[in-house]
């Protein structure tokens, strides 16, 4: 927060403030900075946070760690970007319209920078709010907290903070010194004209990218040179997303030196026992002879595949199962306690059970018993000892095994569970290849006996959202794209624009997650949650260079000297260089430079959880976000961009009005050569 609050507040007043005006008048410094503001965006963001965090919280939604470490930079990344914009075109607009009044020229700047603010808050909200509608508690928590933060951050930005801008001026033009502004500095300069403020033209960066950056990024042979390479960056990230690791190492959550890192290290490498697993049946009337054989396997009629003899099978071939070991089958172990030739089991009345029994006990089954006698006899083998004289008693293996209702005639055994082991989990990948397994298992026994079978270990409760997450993102991520398309060509009024916007986000997004597999970041909801944010702030990134190209319309350009739309693509060119000289500057300093000071910082933090799952996904996504909307996106619109439109607030003739609107982009130079554009 400091390390944005003072860029933010040093850089926006660099626009109006230079080395060469405080040089001429360093009373001017007192008037100019603005920190003020920098402080009102920080607050504005703090603001928001807290709206979303009181609002969903009385409305019973959780906070959760990762809404507490990531939604307060992401409004803080979102908001300043926004700052930025809306103060440099203010700043446009005061040497344009110097003699009109604060407020018209507030109405001016916001007319010209809100549609795109207004496209970026939308579509952010829109793909934030389509997490809350998975599954994932951590994932649809963040989606709801993060849409509301962001909403109710551009509506402030909109309204708490143009006012703000709007005192701030005022306070300008009467000499009043930042943060002071009791005290009047009389040697300031005063007015909004250039030569009294020392507003240069444009700064260097504009100057770079109008004079050498845009020309040569348009040229025809360095546009076929960008396409090849980034459509080759995408099919890598495309060859990269099988690689995408699943899990969350437990290790990374430890700060960097813990003591608790060697011995989960030791832990996997000398402990070479598995975890147990249950499979639980339901709502299966064991006390039926037909039930029965279909969950044991010691009997000649037990069926095939039956549960128990499905599971030691499995654990004959335990690299693909990760099932190991013997079953502890409770219903095997209770007709073998009731074998009469163990004497010492089943004792009633002073003598043996089924001894003189007709039928006999029988390894057919035939003489078991069934319904309220087995249910009599399952009671009394449950609470039977496991001792030196019976080692087949239920009380000490079985007791918690099973759920009995004596007295429900319909299904008198609601619950049983069947334990075995699985092998050895040493890896993320392993434990939710054994998590996979035993799903695979209960399915089996599920359809081909029809009886309800599910797995259940200990640690299923931190890998169940490992059997889903591909598909729920690849549902997340399709949803907030198509949100995108949807949204973008209804507020740029252009399918075309809003198809090379949309691509451009599916390409910043692919090169992300090819990250991700290159730098050892795996797929789990902490980095879920980062793709969905990768969605809106790529929006962000786009979104005012596809505005700024929809203006000026074809109409408008045909007019201009023939240089500029003299090209085959008629205008498309023209416009795609006005984007990048009028805001490319904007979105290099007040967004890519923003985000990247908020990413550095976490590069120095103890946490590996952070570095890990934060810093290299953000970086990756502040350089690929940066590099697909500075370099691609204006190639893309040049080459299929959509038709633009008349900006309503024109006036005058075409060189008078671009040049008040200070795209002078689109005026011959003198030094100008169409042929080298």
């Amino acid at each position: 927060y400091i390390i944005m609050f003072l860029y933010a507040s040093l850089t926006l007043g660099s626009t109006t403030l230079t080395v060469k005006s405080i040089m001429h008048n360093p009373a001017n410094a007192l008037v100019q900075s603005k920190f003020t503001l920098g402080v009102i965006g920080i607050v504005i963001v703090l603001m928001s946070v807290s709206a979303s965090v009181g609002l969903f919280s009385a409305c019973g939604i959780k906070v959760t760690l990762i809404i507490a470490e990531v939604i307060p930079f992401l409004v803080l990344a979102v908001g300043v970007d926004n700052i930025f914009l809306i103060v440099h075109e203010f700043e446009r607009v005061n040497l344009s319209h110097p003699d009109d009044s604060v407020e018209s020229r507030i109405s001016k700047a916001l007319g010209r920078m809100g549609p795109s603010i207004l496209l970026s808050a939308s579509t952010e909200t829109v793909a934030f709010a389509l997490g809350a509608a998975v599954g994932m508690p951590a994932v649809k928590n963040f989606a709801a907290y993060a849409a509301g933060a962001v909403f109710v951050n551009a509506l402030l930005q909109v309204t708490m903070f143009v006012s703000v801008l709007s005192l701030n001026q005022r306070r300008v033009e009467s000499r009043r010194a930042d943060c002071f502004p009791f005290i009047k500095v009389g040697r300031a300069a005063t007015g909004t004209r250039g030569g009294q403020y020392g507003y240069e033209e444009e700064g260097g960066l504009q100057r770079f990218i109008r004079k050498v950056y845009a020309p040569a990024l348009l040229n025809r042979k360095v546009k076929v040179g960008v396409v090849i390479v980034f459509l080759g960056i995408f099919t890598a990230g495309l060859a990269l997303l099988p690689t995408v690791a699943l899990g969350l190492d437990q290790r990374i959550a430890f700060p960097t030196g813990s003591y608790l890192i060697p011995y989960f290290n030791d832990l996997d490498q000398y402990f070479n026992t598995g975890p147990p697993v249950y499979f639980v049946v339901r709502n299966l009337d064991a006390s039926e002879r037909k039930h029965q054989q279909e969950l044991c396997s010691r009997f000649s009629t037990c069926h095939p595949y039956s549960l128990t003899n499905v599971l030691e099978q499995e654990a004959k071939r335990s690299d693909i199962s990760y099932i190991t070991g013997s079953t502890a089958s409770w219903i095997d172990d209770f007709f073998t306690w009731l074998n009469p030739t163990n004497e010492e089991c089943c004792v009633e009345h002073g003598k043996t059970c089924f001894a003189d029994r007709d039928p006999p006990w029988s390894i057919t089954l035939n003489g078991m018993p069934e319904d309220g006698e087995f249910i009599h006899y399952l009671t009394k083998w449950l609470a039977s000892p496991t001792n030196e004289a019976c080692p087949f008693g239920g009380a000490a293996p079985y007791s918690n095994a099973l759920v009995i209702h004596p007295n429900n005639t319909q299904n008198p055994i609601p619950a049983s569970n069947f334990r075995t082991a699985h092998t050895p989990l040493h890896s993320q990948s392993d434990f939710i290849a054994a998590y996979a397994s035993a799903r695979r298992i209960a399915a089996t026994v599920s359809e081909s006996q029809n009886v309800d079978v599910f797995p259940y270990s200990k640690f299923y409760i931190f890998f169940d959202q490992y059997a889903t997450i591909v598909s729920l993102a690849g549902t997340l991520l399709g949803s907030a794209i198509a949100i995108i398309f949807f949204l973008t060509s209804l507020l740029l009024g252009s399918i075309a624009t809003g198809l090379v916007v949309t691509l451009t986000v599916i390409m910043i997004v692919t090169a992300v997650l090819g990250t991700m597999a290159l730098s050892h970041v795996s797929l789990n909801a902490i980095s879920l949650v980062n793709l969905v944010i990768c969605v809106g702030i790529a929006v962000e990134f786009c979104s005012h260079i596809a505005r700024a190209f929809q203006f000026p319309s074809k109409t408008l350009l045909a007019k201009a000297p023939s240089q500029l739309v003299g090209r085959m693509e008629r205008g498309r060119d023209a416009r795609a260089w006005a984007a990048l000289c009028n805001v490319g500057g904007s979105v290099f300093s007040g967004i890519t430079v923003t985000k990247f000071l908020g990413v550095a910082v976490l590069a120095f933090t103890r946490s590996k959880i952070f570095e890990v799952y934060y810093f290299r996904v953000w970086l990756a996504l502040v350089v690929w976000a940066a590099g697909h909307a500075l370099v691609f996106l204006p190639v893309g619109l040049s080459l299929v961009g959509g038709e633009g439109y008349m900006d309503s607030e024109s006036e005058g003739s075409v060189e008078e009005d671009l040049n008040s609107r200070r795209y002078r982009a689109l005026l011959p130079e003198e030094d100008y050569d169409s042929d080298d554009y």
